[in-house]
């Protein structure tokens, strides 16, 4: 069993503690994380809404990834990347909780584990998001250019949403085919995405009331 915290009581957020990495993969399942939001948009590249739908009502099985090479590299460079941004950046404190779970008390079911939660010198809260990739095109290159990939950036929507902290920071490992790496740092302050928040946060609440009852849920088109 889950043991369960609120705390930031102005914000009313749920900090759910699991003990194990099973029990949290099995509670995942109750709602929404932030990895699984840009599905429900139809920006994702690894599902659409429907398979999500799917997934979250029982009719399939998430499929076990931990053998993807892609995968073992993000899990294995993550750690060595949190430590790295501490050092680049030691004006802000980095938390790790592995196996929390962060939501609102009026929205448990939207729900995100970070990569890792900053803390500024002004005490705020921040989220730290971590991801590795290898860009195979010239194409590719350019979305990460002077932003993000719309489907991580929908990600970090969904983790502002989930938590009600006032900022967030990506902080990415790209790998060219040569091997060499480049470091990026990518900034979002919460009050300069509301708008985009509030459209994610509508959908996933459309999405959300289909897994409840159901209910097929609209298939979202693509071009």
């Amino acid at each position: 069993m889950p043991l369960i915290a609120v705390v930031m009581p102005k914000r009313q957020l749920l900090r759910t503690h699991y003990l194990d990495r099973e029990s949290w993969l099995a509670g995942r399942g109750k709602g929404i994380g932030a990895s699984e939001a840009a599905a429900i948009l139809g920006v994702s590249p690894w599902m659409n809404s429907m398979k999500l739908w799917r997934l979250k009502t029982g009719l399939e099985e998430r499929q076990d990834l931990s053998r993807n090479t892609a995968v073992q590299q993000g899990n294995r460079l993550e750690g060595a990347l949190r430590g790295m941004y501490q050092a680049l950046y030691p004006e802000y404190q980095v938390e790790y909780h592995p196996f929390d779970t962060l939501a609102q008390q009026d929205k448990p079911w939207l729900f995100a584990t970070l990569d890792g939660e900053l803390i500024r010198q002004d005490k705020e809260r921040g989220i730290l998001e971590i991801k590795t990739a290898t860009p195979n095109s010239a194409a590719v290159w350019e979305k990460w250019r002077d932003a993000v990939p719309e489907h991580y950036y929908i990600q970090i929507l969904h983790q502002l949403l989930a938590t009600g902290y006032r900022f967030a920071v990506l902080f990415a490992a790209l790998f060219d085919r040569n091997g060499g790496v480049s470091l990026r740092t990518y900034a979002f302050e919460r009050e300069e995405c509301q708008e985009d928040m509030a459209y994610l946060a509508e959908k996933e609440l459309e999405f959300w009331k289909h897994v409840e009852a159901g209910t097929l849920p609209p298939m979202v088109l693509t071009l």
